[in-house]
């Protein structure tokens, strides 16, 4: 792993990295937005909008969920996973998929909305002891986490989705007595069953959460070095554009717009952006 370090910048509450986010209805079919977004304070559901290049100082959270088309009134699954991070944030508390479930299931939702369900990717950044940057990578579900490291060309998934084709991965290789590799999961052009999600966050209407368990997250620590970058998208972004479609972010790159730039190219996709989309983007200086 590289590690990020200035010495000119010990200061941790200075800005050490520039962040931009896009989020779009696109042309669902159910003329809903069901992604949510919490962008360093606060959180969003906006049907289209682009913000301003904000600059970023240590502590940090960024992340995106995604309301889970096949169930109901599922953008209120994704507005209350991060709305309760928000409130966790601010109360300085531990974000887990544990805490979060707990809270959006502490309030009673209307009937209707139970099993709403939402996915989760999120970053979390804070400084080592040693003055470099950790980021907490943590995801429910298909939204991912994408990172381009100084100098690469290709953008590297750090997520690996819960779904069914990534658990007949895992099982055929428990099969094989081997470990799966990581470029093994989240492929491409298979059959649309096998992208069923396996975990997501879902809405309770009574006090059933309190025997609920959270749903299964997978978490990673990573260290980051100036000039990297990281993507935290939904699968709207990942689906109809892969990665390995998006142009590179170098230092002069205006963030707002490579995020349109981006945002274009799942209009113009075979896709014609049938789904939600939203992708956090930051640079770090």
């Amino acid at each position: 792993m590289t590690i990020y370090h200035n010495n000119n910048n010990p200061n941790p509450t200075q800005a050490i990295a520039q962040a931009c986010v896009i989020t779009f209805q696109g042309n669902a079919s159910n003329n809903l937005q069901q992604d949510a977004f919490f962008f360093l304070d606060n959180w969003y559901q906006e049907d289209l909008g682009v913000m301003a290049v904000t600059p970023v100082a240590l502590p940090f959270c960024l992340a995106v969920s995604d309301g889970v088309a096949s169930s109901h009134h599922s953008q209120h699954c994704s507005k209350a996973v991060v709305k309760a991070i928000r409130r966790l944030w601010n109360d300085q508390k531990s974000i887990s998929s544990n805490s979060i479930h707990q809270l959006i299931n502490q309030t009673k939702h209307p009937s209707k909305r139970h099993g709403a369900a939402a996915t989760l990717a999120m970053v979390i950044g804070e400084l080592n002891s040693d003055g470099t940057v950790k980021a907490t990578i943590t995801h429910v579900g298909d939204s991912r986490v994408y990172r381009l490291s100084k100098g690469a060309s290709q953008w590297q998934c750090l997520t690996r989705d819960h779904n069914l084709l990534n658990e007949l991965i895992d099982q055929q290789a428990q099969e094989q007595g081997r470990q799966a590799a990581f470029a093994d999961y989240n492929r491409e052009g298979m059959a649309g069953s096998l992208y069923i999600i396996t975990e997501c966050f879902a809405l309770t209407a009574d006090d059933g959460y309190l025997s609920c368990e959270a749903p299964e997250s997978i978490s990673r620590k990573v260290d980051i070095n100036s000039g990297d970058c990281i993507v935290v998208c939904t699968d709207g972004i990942h689906d109809l554009v892969p990665s390995h479609k998006w142009q590179p972010v170098k230092a002069e790159t205006n963030l707002q717009d490579w995020l349109i730039a981006l945002k274009n190219q799942v209009y113009d996709s075979d896709g014609n952006a049938y789904d939600n989309g939203t992708a956090i983007l930051v640079r770090f200086d």
